[in-house]
Protein backbone atom coordinates (compact mmCIF):
# COMPACT_ATOMS: atom_id res chain seq x y z
CA UNK A 1 0.00 0.00 0.00
CA UNK A 2 0.80 3.57 -1.12
CA UNK A 3 1.36 6.17 2.37
CA UNK A 4 2.71 9.11 -0.08
CA UNK A 5 -0.56 11.28 1.27
CA UNK A 6 -0.20 10.07 4.81
CA UNK A 7 3.52 10.92 4.45
CA UNK A 8 3.03 14.39 3.57
CA UNK A 9 0.10 14.54 6.29
CA UNK A 10 2.72 13.46 9.09
CA UNK A 11 5.25 16.10 7.74
CA UNK A 12 3.09 18.89 7.31
CA UNK A 13 2.29 18.48 11.08
CA UNK A 14 5.79 18.37 12.04
CA UNK A 15 5.96 21.63 10.44
CA UNK A 16 3.23 23.24 11.85
CA UNK A 17 3.82 22.42 15.58
CA UNK A 18 7.15 23.42 15.23
CA UNK A 19 7.47 26.08 12.59
CA UNK A 20 9.84 24.99 10.43
CA UNK A 21 11.46 26.08 7.43
CA UNK A 22 11.82 22.69 5.05
CA UNK A 23 12.39 22.39 0.77
CA UNK A 24 10.71 19.35 -1.08
CA UNK A 25 13.25 17.17 -3.31
CA UNK A 26 10.67 16.49 -6.27
CA UNK A 27 13.84 14.69 -8.24
CA UNK A 28 14.41 12.15 -5.15
CA UNK A 29 13.39 8.51 -6.87
CA UNK A 30 11.45 7.76 -3.51
CA UNK A 31 8.06 9.11 -2.65
CA UNK A 32 8.43 11.85 -0.58
CA UNK A 33 11.44 13.68 0.78
CA UNK A 34 11.44 16.72 2.95
CA UNK A 35 14.95 18.62 3.81
CA UNK A 36 15.16 21.27 6.48
CA UNK A 37 18.52 22.94 6.87
CA UNK A 38 19.99 24.50 9.41
CA UNK A 39 17.78 27.03 11.35
CA UNK A 40 16.68 28.35 14.85
CA UNK A 41 15.58 24.99 15.96
CA UNK A 42 17.72 22.98 14.26
CA UNK A 43 21.70 22.99 14.84
CA UNK A 44 22.18 20.11 11.92
CA UNK A 45 19.60 19.58 8.77
CA UNK A 46 17.66 16.80 8.51
CA UNK A 47 15.43 14.63 5.93
CA UNK A 48 12.28 12.97 6.32
CA UNK A 49 11.42 10.78 3.85
CA UNK A 50 8.91 7.65 2.45
CA UNK A 51 10.38 4.79 0.14
CA UNK A 52 8.90 2.36 -0.97
CA UNK A 53 5.48 3.21 -0.04
CA UNK A 54 5.71 2.36 3.37
CA UNK A 55 8.92 3.42 4.82
CA UNK A 56 9.29 6.52 6.57
CA UNK A 57 12.87 7.78 7.19
CA UNK A 58 14.77 10.28 9.11
CA UNK A 59 18.22 11.28 8.68
CA UNK A 60 21.15 13.13 10.39
CA UNK A 61 24.48 13.46 9.52
CA UNK A 62 25.85 10.05 8.77
CA UNK A 63 22.92 8.16 10.24
CA UNK A 64 19.45 6.80 7.93
CA UNK A 65 16.62 5.35 9.13
CA UNK A 66 13.76 2.58 7.50
CA UNK A 67 10.88 2.52 9.96
CA UNK A 68 8.32 0.33 8.60
CA UNK A 69 5.70 -0.94 7.75
CA UNK A 70 3.84 2.83 8.19
CA UNK A 71 0.69 1.70 9.77
CA UNK A 72 2.70 0.23 12.76
CA UNK A 73 5.21 2.30 13.15
CA UNK A 74 4.10 6.13 11.99
CA UNK A 75 3.43 6.93 15.74
CA UNK A 76 6.61 6.10 17.54
CA UNK A 77 8.29 7.54 14.37
CA UNK A 78 6.67 10.99 15.07
CA UNK A 79 7.37 10.62 18.88
CA UNK A 80 10.91 10.16 17.39
CA UNK A 81 11.30 13.27 15.07
CA UNK A 82 9.57 15.83 17.78
CA UNK A 83 11.89 14.52 20.59
CA UNK A 84 14.64 15.05 17.63
CA UNK A 85 13.56 18.74 17.55
CA UNK A 86 13.33 19.26 21.31
CA UNK A 87 16.41 17.78 22.43
CA UNK A 88 14.70 14.22 23.89
CA UNK A 89 16.96 12.58 21.13
CA UNK A 90 19.84 11.38 20.17
CA UNK A 91 21.95 9.66 17.48
CA UNK A 92 24.39 7.16 19.63
CA UNK A 93 27.58 6.22 17.93
CA UNK A 94 28.45 2.73 18.76
CA UNK A 95 31.01 1.95 16.24
CA UNK A 96 32.75 2.96 13.00
CA UNK A 97 29.06 2.48 11.00
CA UNK A 98 26.83 1.55 14.03
CA UNK A 99 24.24 3.80 15.20
CA UNK A 100 21.52 3.68 17.28
CA UNK A 101 18.61 6.73 17.39
CA UNK A 102 17.43 6.87 21.16
CA UNK A 103 15.39 8.63 22.89
CA UNK A 104 15.12 10.33 26.36
CA UNK A 105 12.21 8.09 28.35
CA UNK A 106 11.45 7.21 31.72
CA UNK A 107 15.01 8.98 32.95
CA UNK A 108 17.39 7.20 30.83
CA UNK A 109 17.83 6.82 26.84
CA UNK A 110 15.48 4.18 24.84
CA UNK A 111 16.05 2.37 22.02
CA UNK A 112 14.09 3.61 19.12
CA UNK A 113 16.06 2.19 15.77
CA UNK A 114 19.39 0.51 15.22
CA UNK A 115 21.64 1.09 12.24
CA UNK A 116 24.64 -1.53 11.23
CA UNK A 117 24.85 -2.04 14.69
CA UNK A 118 27.87 -4.03 16.02
CA UNK A 119 27.86 -3.32 20.15
CA UNK A 120 25.09 -3.85 21.86
CA UNK A 121 23.22 -1.10 22.70
CA UNK A 122 23.82 -0.85 26.46
CA UNK A 123 27.20 0.24 25.76
CA UNK A 124 28.44 3.56 26.49
CA UNK A 125 28.49 5.04 22.23
CA UNK A 126 31.57 6.76 21.65
CA UNK A 127 30.13 10.34 20.63
CA UNK A 128 26.43 11.17 20.44
CA UNK A 129 24.90 13.19 17.24
CA UNK A 130 22.34 15.95 18.78
CA UNK A 131 19.66 18.87 17.75
CA UNK A 132 21.38 21.61 19.73
CA UNK A 133 24.12 20.00 21.03
CA UNK A 134 27.37 19.65 19.06
CA UNK A 135 28.37 16.26 17.58
CA UNK A 136 30.41 15.27 21.13
CA UNK A 137 32.02 12.94 22.48
CA UNK A 138 30.50 11.09 25.89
Amino acid sequence: MDYTEEAVALFARFVERHGLLYEVDESAPVEVLWNFPVQEKLTLPITLGLQNGDELNFGVSDFWSYFFPFPKVVARFEQAIDAWLVGDARVAVTGPWGRVLQIWQDDQWQFVYGANRILPVWRRPRRTIENNKLDRMV
